[in-house]
């Protein structure tokens, strides 16, 4: 017991250094990552054309794969899939592997085939009239798979490898986009948001295996906390994707080149089941991506807002202080965090009789001011005799066990703690019931959303690298590592499933994860973890948040102004600038760094922080909007350049600029000291951008230098797009809710203009279950505004009080930038004030302004 109490201290010192390399394993230091990695290609196997079984009224072929090296031979399986999409399955013969589980959003949709046709020396497939193919070449072995024609991904036959030994069972497969200048995908990495070669001589593959790494390092291929195996590739013509369906421990070398990127995956163990996505473009390959593995349902609108947090508010009285500091010093904020120091003794779901002594006074204080509470609950359980969580999981049977049947004990927070096996659907269950009100006690609806945290799982034993042995097991017979990478994503599921018990279904849960997997976007948030405040990360949050929106993860933000360390007030302040636009916007901080809630800092730095965070809610129309539509749709919420203009090379390494939805363009300030930014303005010639923050219209032409200053950081829109905004200031969104709208927007070529906006209770799932909501067209044309309901039979008003014109007046020339005015109408052209007219929610209202 010494041994370890004294570890958690010394791991407590220490990690606030840097990455541990020490701990977390290069390739040279993972045998199967080696032994692959060296593996020269070969035709080590061959199509049996006597085995192809499939015709044309099913949507299967399967095939003998015969090995020409003694290896076992191989089950291939091909499955037509919907929307433009395959499923490629490779296995021994009677294979045992294990099959995952829990990450597909239900059984994806089959489609028959049109065609089967096998020849002397090929089998091909066709799909939706012969738009989509799959050609498996007999030998050597590859399968082609094309749209319209174009081959967009190969599955290279001479890369696969499928070996077992007594540990594990590794394999080896590698993907080729033949249309691809630029891979994306493999999230979770500090790094840049294209993927950047890797190799022997040059830098380690990426990796992923869900990891506790503290003081992450930027412009690294290191493993960080959540694995989404999915990489797409892009080209000016095309863009494809593949999902490797399996949660264990992998490796990726990547290749890009002009015309034939490649991907070499390396996994330890498990199936080798992908997904191939054929686009064409980026828009349909993530709609293709979101499809399977699901989209995030609509948040509660509360949860848009501004959030503040730190390790640790030590007492109930220091938090309501804070939320009075935020009042008296005119900052907006919807919710307040408690990390783990609120619990008895690292006990979750207790309180701290000493520091937390009366929660529900504390909760109806907080209640008061229309703010909610979030509270940290870790899946690691404190080994005490008494406690009632761990009592009723060892009774119940509900731990991961040792290889030799006993229960795993490893240090964390609490001390000696278990870790609850939520691989099994009753330890899932049971999790879930400690959240009711009942079970938690001293919790109040006021506790909105739970923060999961250390679920990678995080143990804090080195030799392990900081998680579960490897060799543990999970329900009876599996082992840790054939499912280490959802270990959160089912952690999550149990809490979100616990939440929504808890309030009886009528509330959309919020929890917040830090590990996470394909999939998880359909349970929880995600932020980039334990940061430091320096500028690079910055840029990473960025970076990172693009990428996990991309792969369906579109709830995404970071510790604003860094966990670690203490910002400068020069990154304080463009921390906020840059925060207040990604999809979560959290501070959180370390306990060994100064106090600073946005009210503690100089008054230079409260004036610019204020402006932040007022910006952010004066968007929460749009980003709400935006929420719903990827639920409808599958699209992120912020957005590369090269995601709607995949045509320009030029934007393809692009990630320190961003799109909300399709008509904001921001470029964040992620260096220090700089009085001019350049600014990457897309689109051509027809495409214009009218900033929000200066005066300087754009064409979409490429490069610009612009001048900034400390208030704002750049914002531009687009041209033909209409903004929806709520301008008036409140304290928060509950404040907000029966305020009126305005509308800005710049006609296009064609005097036209158009948005949408999307209201409802901000809080149930009747959006879902029934068609309690409003969603209308919102278009603009000369002195006519017209609002057209697209669907929703709700009764929710949009009332319009003000409408704000900007007109171009000079158009961009050469390296001259345009020029603009704005006008602002608050009156029906027959002097009726905007906001006293009616909108009909079920049909189209037209009206004039002046």
């Amino acid at each position: 017991m010494m041994m370890r109490l004294l570890f958690i201290i010394f791991w407590t010192v220490t990690l606030t250094y840097c990455a541990d390399h020490g701990t977390f394993k290069d390739c040279s230091r993972v045998d199967f990552c080696t032994n692959l990695r060296g593996r020269e290609p070969s035709d080590n196997y061959a199509v049996d054309p006597s085995s192809i079984s499939g015709s044309s009224d099913s949507d299967t072929l399967t095939a003998t794969l015969k090995s020409n090296n003694g290896d076992s031979d191989l089950t291939l399986t091909l499955t037509g899939l919907q929307q433009n999409t395959f499923r490629l399955k490779i296995t021994e013969v009677d294979s045992t592997r294990y099959e995952l589980q829990d990450v597909l959003d239900g059984d994806p949709e089959t489609l028959n085939f049109d065609n089967v046709e096998v020849g002397d020396a090929s089998v091909t497939v066709t799909t939706s009239s012969g738009s989509n193919s799959a050609v498996i070449n007999f030998s050597p072995f590859n399968v082609e798979f094309s749209k319209d024609g174009v081959s967009e991904v190969v599955f290279n036959g001479d890369r696969l490898a499928v070996t077992r030994n007594d540990v594990n069972a590794p394999f080896s497969f590698a993907v080729t986009y033949p249309q691809a200048v630029q891979l994306y995908g493999v999230h979770e990495h500090c790094d840049t948001l294209g993927l950047r070669n890797t190799g022997p001589n040059g830098t380690d593959p990426y990796r992923l295996k869900n990891s506790d790494v503290s003081n992450y390092e930027i412009n690294s291929p290191m493993a960080l906390y959540g694995a989404v195996p999915v990489i797409y590739g892009h080209g000016p013509t095309a863009t494809a994707g593949v999902f490797l369906h399996n949660a264990a421990e992998q490796w990726i070398e990547i290749s890009n080149q002009d015309g034939g990127s490649q991907a070499y995956f390396m996994a330890e163990i498990g199936t080798l089941d992908i997904f191939v996505l054929l686009g064409p473009t980026p828009i349909e390959v993530v709609r293709q991506y979101t499809a399977l593995t699901g989209t995030a349902h609509l948040p509660q609108l509360w949860t848009l807002g501004y959030h503040q947090s730190r390790y640790s508010y030590d007492t109930q009285e220091d938090v309501e202080d804070v939320i009075s500091g935020f009042d008296s010093n005119n900052f907006q904020l919807d919710a307040i965090w408690l990390d783990i120091d609120y619990t008895d003794s690292y006990k979750y779901f207790t309180w701290n009789p000493d520091t937390f002594s009366d929660p529900v006074g504390l909760q109806e204080t907080i209640a008061s001011t229309n703010r909610k509470l979030v509270t940290i609950i870790d899946p690691h359980i404190k080994v005490e005799s008494g406690y009632n969580v761990y009592d009723g999981a060892l009774n119940d049977d509900l731990f991961v066990k040792n290889a030799d049947g006993s229960v795993f004990e490893g240090p964390c927070w609490p001390g000696v703690s278990s870790y609850m096996d939520f691989l099994k659907p009753e330890a899932r269950n049971y999790y879930a019931s400690m959240y009711s009100y009942d079970n938690f006690q001293g919790s109040t609806s006021t506790i909105a959303g739970i923060w999961n945290d250390m679920n990678e799982p995080s143990v804090f034993d080195s030799s392990l690298e900081m998680t579960l042995p490897a060799d543990s097991l999970h329900n009876g017979s599996v082992r840790h590592r054939e499912i280490h990478n959802i270990y959160g994503l089912l952690h999550t599921m149990a809490t979100h499933q616990g939440l929504l018990n808890r309030d009886n279904g009528e509330r959309r849960p919020f929890v917040l994860t830090r590990s996470h997997f394909a999939g998880s976007q359909r349970y929880a948030a995600i932020w980039t973890g334990d940061n430091t405040a320096d500028w690079p990360y910055l840029l990473a949050s960025f970076q990172e948040c693009l990428n996990a929106n991309l792969l369906g993860i579109v709830f995404c933000g970071a510790d604003v102004a860094g966990f670690f360390n203490n910002p400068t007030d020069e990154l304080y302040q463009r921390w906020y600038q840059a925060g207040a636009w990604l999809p979560f916007f959290r501070a959180h901080s370390n306990k060994d760094t100064s106090r600073r809630e946005p009210y503690q800092m100089s008054e230079e730095t409260q004036y610019i922080v204020r402006i932040a965070i007022r910006r952010r809610y004066q968007h929460l129309p749009l980003l709400y909007t935006l929420f719903y539509e990827h639920t409808r749709f599958g699209d992120p919420i912020i957005r590369p350049l090269f995601y709607h203009y995949p045509e320009d090379t030029n934007v393809y390494s692009i990630d320190n600029q961003i799109l909300v939805g399709r008509d904001i363009l921001v470029r964040p300030i992620t260096e220090p000291g700089v009085q001019t930014v350049e600014i990457y303005f897309p689109g051509g010639e027809y495409e214009v951008w009218v900033p929000m923050t200066g005066s300087d219209v754009r064409k979409g032409t490429g490069w610009a230098t612009v001048n900034i200053t400390n208030r704002d950081v750049p914002y531009y829109h687009r041209r033909g797009g209409a903004i929806v905004r709520k301008d008036r200031l409140k304290s928060n969104t509950a404040d907000m809710v029966d305020d009126p709208y305005t509308v800005y927007w710049t006609v296009d070529r064609e005097s036209q203009a158009h948005g949408t906006v999307y209201i409802d209770d901000g809080v149930s799932f009747k959006y879902r279950d029934s068609t309690d909501y409003n969603y209308y067209n919102v278009d603009l044309s000369g002195d006519d505004i017209t609002v057209t309901p697209i669907d929703g039979d709700g009764n929710y008003d949009f009332v319009i009080v003000a409408l704000v014109r900007r007109d171009i007046v000079t158009l961009p020339k050469d390296d001259k930038p345009g020029t603009f005015k704005e006008t602002i109408f608050t009156r029906h052209a027959n002097g009726t004030l905007l906001k006293d007219i009616k909108i009909h929610r079920k049909e189209k209202t037209v009206f004039k302004f002046k």
